[in-house]
């Protein structure tokens, strides 16, 4: 069973005046802005190919750059990299959206994908015009894609009333190269999402707590989605030694690091981040008083750095394996490229990976 590695390319490199700042500032929850810098997006994207990844993945968020031009950006930058780009539904009409997906493709000559976010974040949607609770943005999105995998697929204009969308005549007048549409993603471990990507998805992005609970979920979603074939994605974020001690070493580093940085930052950029916003609406802060922002951003710290895979190429590549083995068809990785024993790290353990699968 072939494995699919994927990596990710930002609008700009982790904030951080240091090596070592950049390294620990990849395990902080993101701040609201997010500067555009085309040589990085175009330096990540060249490294993510040279390496030998298959793809890569932009991140998406209300004040970021615009996703889809740094995916065209950085598929302009390379020769086989495929990229995905995270898109939200509710802000773009379906049919626009189908088009900058098909016209993207087109560029590429095939190497476009779309990984569709309903948004973890009230606060965060709505600084986009969206104020469509959770559950409606999950009911719309039913509509939403029903429209847009028409689009690309179909070759006759089409009309459609539904509750959130209606279109008279709608269609494309050209098509992706990848037929009968370019990959669509879709992840969240509520039952709305697994609803959703075995309605529309080609993959699934989970959290996958172990290869056995991997496992079960896989057969689950696989008979919902009734015969339709059904790939799997799971992130990891490892931190890499040559010995195991010296990865946990890193780790303490970076964790102590990261602690500082994210104590250090002011109220109002704390505040401003998408991940307390959404920690705040699940209830997980309480009131935002100084002392329990302080609290949280402990708590965040702890949060990354428990879900880490820390040790050498062989027992990262092991444990990485036991999910493939599992079903994780899609694989990818979040490792620090900030200096050369980082990139050589995470390079051989891609090797390891492609050798062993």
């Amino acid at each position: 069973m072939s494995i699919e590695l994927r990596g990710g390319v930002r609008a700009c490199a982790v904030a951080g005046d240091t090596v070592f700042e950049r390294q620990a500032g990849r395990f902080l929850p993101d701040l609201r802005s997010r500067p555009v810098c085309p040589f990085d997006i175009q330096q990540k994207a060249r490294l993510e190919e040279a390496d030998g990844l298959d793809s890569a993945l932009v991140t998406v968020a209300s004040a970021w750059p615009d996703p889809w031009l740094v995916a065209g950006y950085a598929l302009s930058s390379t020769d086989t990299l495929r990229v995905t780009v995270a898109h939200r539904p509710g802000v773009t009409q379906p049919t626009v959206a189908a088009r900058s997906l098909a016209t993207l493709d087109r560029l590429s000559q095939g190497r476009a994908a779309v990984h569709v976010v309903i948004g973890s974040s009230d606060a965060d949607v709505r600084r986009d015009g969206d104020f469509a609770d959770k559950e409606q943005r999950y009911r719309r999105a039913f509509e939403y894609l029903d429209i847009f995998t028409r689009t690309l697929a179909s070759s006759e204009p089409f009309d459609y009333a539904g509750e959130f969308y209606r279109l008279e005549n709608a269609g494309s007048g050209f098509s992706a190269v990848q037929q009968p549409r370019p990959p669509l993603s879709i992840g969240g471990s509520s039952d709305s999402a697994q609803q959703l990507a075995v309605r529309f998805a080609d993959i699934y992005a989970g959290s996958f707590s172990s290869p056995e609970a991997t496992y079960q979920l896989k057969v689950k979603l696989q008979a919902l989605a009734d015969g339709r074939p059904l790939k799997f994605w799971k992130h990891f974020q490892v931190i890499l030694g040559e010995t195991e001690q010296a990865a946990r070493d890193t780790a303490r580093k970076w964790r102590e690091a990261a602690l500082g940085l994210l104590l250090a930052r002011p109220a109002a950029e704390l505040s401003a981040s998408p991940q307390l916003a959404r920690d705040n609406e699940r209830e997980l802060l309480g009131q935002l008083s100084p002392a329990r922002r302080q609290q949280w951003a402990v708590e965040v710290v702890e949060r990354a750095f428990a879900g880490l895979r820390v040790g050498t190429i062989d027992k990262v590549a092991s444990d990485i394996l036991a999910f493939h083995q599992a079903g994780i068809d899609i694989v990818q990785l979040e490792a620090t490229t900030e200096s050369a024993l980082d990139i050589q790290l995470r390079r051989e353990l891609i090797e390891r990976l492609r050798a062993a699968s």
